[in-house]
């Protein structure tokens, strides 16, 4: 697995982390910038120059480079910038045809000043936006005659963001929650819901539970990603494009994970139900905590326990600033008042006396010898690990059985297969997973049937031999 520093210069983010980071910050995404209206991410130097230098005519503060020299001259600054972001990795010079010298983004540069971007801007997601795109793709006949590149793969990534927005969501709760804290007063706590409220309550949260709802599209896309796990055409039209594109020579190994894409996208579609309620519980315990704390902080002062408790905090504060001592400048109504709103009757983590804790010495147990299995024993523990994998629901399995079953026949219904447990039904499920895949000596033929078998229902299809 590769390192994000196998790709990455080693002092990549040194500009980021050094003192004038926050300059290093505005001037990467200012250059960036510059290069929007060319027709690649490259573009004459002294254009960089002039635009930098418009950014620090703002600043008089001096910048060192080497930690030595100062320089206030914003032409002095603006290429000291681009040499240190050179040096660290950020950017390179080009010789252009006509001889002059361009500024140029490495490949790798432009996907992290990108997420810098996205950082900074907070753009809110469209869910719908990111699910129709997936719909879109799955019914659109003309695209499955390159199943894997014009759908599996698109469907994918939009399926791995859509998970990612909604988690990122999530976070964003929980950090808004963080923010609530006991030293807030009513007003930053009407303050802070509010602006929780215009950013994410009647935004983002209020577009997935309506607009955007998440389960509008699901159940269509499941049943045309069952659409292509279940169709033979499809499914070698699709293996032939993942080994293709992945470079993958075996072809049992691409179908193998070529299904496990296909059934990661279902699963993801089926957890969004889980995320979606953590979101929902999250939101509420915000919205109750916020409206509780308002109130009670709002009404602190207009009852008589709300004076009382302001009067003691006042008398508290002023002993604590103007006096060591917690009697000094009380009266003996002031102090029996304060020693009865507040008793000390216990002993507080606090408090200077050491809190007694009872230990008790456990017995302790013997070492046992390790008990060595015998020549016999290790037989038998091999032989039932060779029962084991052969009862296993492999590809190689299933072929074998449905080989065995057919015998001398070329075809065969699936109601002469024999259920008498939950396992022979689920070998049948097996059966109708793996008949799209070339290794077998078998396939089958599906039909919109439905028959019984013993106790279990299911849908008639025909085995045929290879």
């Amino acid at each position: 697995m590769k390192n994000i520093f196998d790709i990455l210069p080693m002092d990549f983010f040194k500009p980021l982390t050094s003192k004038y980071k926050r300059i290093y910050a505005d001037t990467i995404l200012l250059i960036f910038n510059t290069f929007k209206p060319e027709i690649s991410y490259g573009v004459n130097r002294e254009i960089v120059v002039k635009v930098l230098m418009d950014y620090f005519e703002a600043d008089d503060d001096e910048m060192s480079f080497d930690e030595e020299t100062y320089v206030s001259d914003s032409r002095e600054k603006a290429n000291g910038v681009i040499a240190q972001l050179k040096a660290a990795g950020w950017l390179e010079y080009e010789q252009a045809a006509n001889h002059q010298l361009n500024v140029t983004l490495f490949d790798y540069t432009i996907p992290v000043i990108e997420s810098m971007n996205r950082v900074i801007k907070e753009e809110e997601t469209e869910y719908q936006g990111i699910i129709s795109q997936i719909h879109a793709s799955l019914q659109n006949e003309e695209l499955y005659a390159k199943p894997y590149e014009l759908i599996i793969m698109g469907v994918g990534e939009n399926t791995e963001r859509l998970v990612s927005e909604l988690k990122k969501l999530n976070v964003s709760i929980k950090r808004h929650m963080e923010k609530q804290t006991n030293d807030m007063e009513a007003a930053e706590v009407l303050e802070h819901f509010f602006k929780y409220h215009q950013d994410i309550g009647s935004k983002a949260y209020l577009r997935m539970k309506t607009g955007d709802n998440i389960s509008y599209f699901r159940n269509a896309i499941i049943d045309r990603i069952d659409y292509i796990l279940e169709s033979a055409e499809i499914m070698d039209r699709a293996l032939s494009g993942y080994m293709e594109i992945k470079h993958v020579e075996d072809e049992e190994l691409a179908y193998d994970s070529l299904v496990r894409e296909l059934m990661d996208i279902k699963s993801a579609f089926y957890r969004l139900d889980d995320i979606i309620e953590e979101i929902d519980n999250k939101h509420r315990r915000y919205m109750r905590n916020a409206v509780m704390r308002a109130r009670f902080l709002l009404s602190t002062g207009n009852n008589l326990e709300g004076k009382l408790s302001k009067i003691l905090n006042q008398i508290s504060e002023e002993i604590n600033r103007n006096s060591e001592s917690v009697h000094a400048d009380l009266d003996e109504t002031e102090e029996n008042l304060f020693i009865s709103m507040f008793p000390q009757n216990y002993i507080s983590p606090e408090s200077l006396k050491t809190i007694p804790v009872k230990k008790k010495n456990a017995d302790i147990e013997q070492i046992r010898k390790t008990e060595v299995l015998s020549a016999k024993e290790r037989e038998l523990y091999k032989e039932a690990l060779r029962n084991r994998n052969r009862n296993r629901f492999s590809r190689k399995n299933i072929n074998q059985f449905v080989i065995g079953l057919l015998g001398e026949k070329e075809k065969m219904p699936v109601t002469d297969i024999s259920v008498e447990s939950k396992r022979d039904l689920i070998r049948i499920i097996y059966i109708s997973l793996y008949a799209g895949n070339r290794a077998n000596n078998y396939r089958i033929k599906r039909s919109k049937e439905r028959v019984k078998i013993g106790e279990y229902e299911l849908p008639y299809f025909e085995i045929l031999k290879c």
